[in-house]
């Protein structure tokens, strides 16, 4: 029966990371049919695109405190509540008719995704150690993969039936609920958190001087690595819908692909960190996106940009496991959720800024000059990442 349910519990988290996943993605393909739906609304370019992407405004703003709240309340109360609240908002967009209302179910469909991801984060980092966290780090980034590439593609099919179908996918997250409801159990550590607080005052400053100045880098490069990852969700469709004979649903297989590539290298992940360093490896990740971006910045055929977006996705399949594992391994058992929960809002607030920093760079030029741009900033990351592993080896 243990094992029965160890079984259930891996599968519980490596299904939850798939949601947050989808939380986004899902809706890719019909942003350009929401974008004429809205076509009266006063800045519907921008807000069509704020309909993937203000759900990561909301997870970035709260995630500290569902960091604190993973800490303090229990890991499993907060994936609880956050699975039920998935459901709830996800599947505004069926039956709003106005816009604003759509952006409002997506803000707080950011709200559950930022408890999601922060609980199920923590307690991999609970339940796992050593090596074995580094595997199952892998998996939970595969399984975010082949999520992705399951219910972009989901949503592409869907939202040539009607742009709102792709919403009732939300209601998945039920399913995950009682899978969570049975197999999860709440790690010994976070009991011993109340214990430690009474025996040992810690002050703002000293609990300030406990974090590694790496952290912070690690932060900083999260937030950067998201407004990148998220230009091909958002921005894509809309060079795609330019084509030719593109339906929704082959822009969907397109933008899948980029979950397709990076299940590649999330699964080798475990092998890869035995060899490799964390920078070494965002060096690899940051050379690789730059190889897509600069193919996908020349495509001029439907064929081309899915090689671009092929050598993106093995990039960020290693960019997720690496940054979370990173982070991990720098923070103390008792602030672990807290700092989860800021790193969770690096990401999401990276991937809410991805429209509105790509933005004006679209507005002087076009897409295809912009992906050119950002490869360029990725290679020269890439050259930062590669000579500081080179001198850390050479000391």
């Amino acid at each position: 029966m243990e094992k029965r349910n160890e079984a259930l519990r891996k599968a519980t988290l490596l299904i939850g990371s798939t949601l947050t996943v989808m939380a986004g993605a899902i809706i890719a393909p019909a942003l350009p049919q929401i974008s004429r739906e809205f076509s009266d609304v006063p800045g519907v370019e921008l807000l069509s695109r704020l309909v993937l992407t203000l759900p990561a405004l909301f997870m970035g703003i709260l995630a500290p405190l569902a960091g604190y709240l993973t800490d303090r309340a229990g890991r499993k109360k907060v994936l609880l509540f956050s699975l039920i609240l998935y459901a709830i908002a996800g599947t505004t967009g069926l039956y709003f008719d106005d816009l604003i209302w759509i952006l409002a179910g997506r803000a707080v469909l950011g709200i559950a995704v930022g408890g999601l991801i922060t609980a199920i984060i923590t307690l991999i980092g609970d339940y796992f150690e050593g090596e074995s966290r580094s595997r199952f780090m892998g998996m939970q980034a595969a399984f975010a993969g082949m999520g992705g590439l399951i219910f972009i593609s989901m949503g592409g099919v869907l939202a040539d039936i009607n742009w709102r179908m792709p919403f009732l996918l939300y209601v998945v997250s039920l399913v995950v609920w009682f899978m969570a409801m049975i197999s999860v159990y709440e790690p010994e550590r976070t009991k011993k958190i109340k214990d430690e607080n009474r025996d040992q005052t810690i002050t703002g400053k000293n609990k300030f001087d406990k974090i590694p100045t790496i952290v912070f880098i690690v932060y900083g490069v999260t937030f950067i690595s998201a407004l990148v990852f998220y230009m091909i969700p958002v921005q894509m469709p809309f060079m795609l819908s330019e084509m030719e004979g593109i339906t929704n649903t082959k822009i969907g297989f397109a933008i899948a692909f980029v979950n397709v590539a990076s299940v590649t290298t999330s699964l080798n992940y475990g092998r890869i960190r035995r060899k490799l360093s964390f920078p070494a490896i965002m060096a690899i990740v940051y050379f690789l996106v730059f190889v897509g971006f600069m193919i996908i910045s020349r495509s001029n055929s439907y064929i081309m940009m899915i090689v671009g977006v092929i050598f993106s996705g093995l990039g960020f399949g290693l960019m997720l496991p690496n940054i979370n594992l990173w982070l991990i391994s720098l923070a103390p058992d008792s602030r672990r959720g807290q700092l989860v929960g800021y790193l969770n809002m690096a990401l999401f607030l990276g991937m809410f800024g991805s429209p509105i920093v790509i933005q004006p760079l679209v507005a002087y030029a076009d897409l295809y000059f912009t992906f050119f741009l950002v490869s360029i900033m990725l290679i020269m990351m890439a050259v930062v990442f590669g000579i500081y592993t080179l001198r850390k080896r050479s000391k």
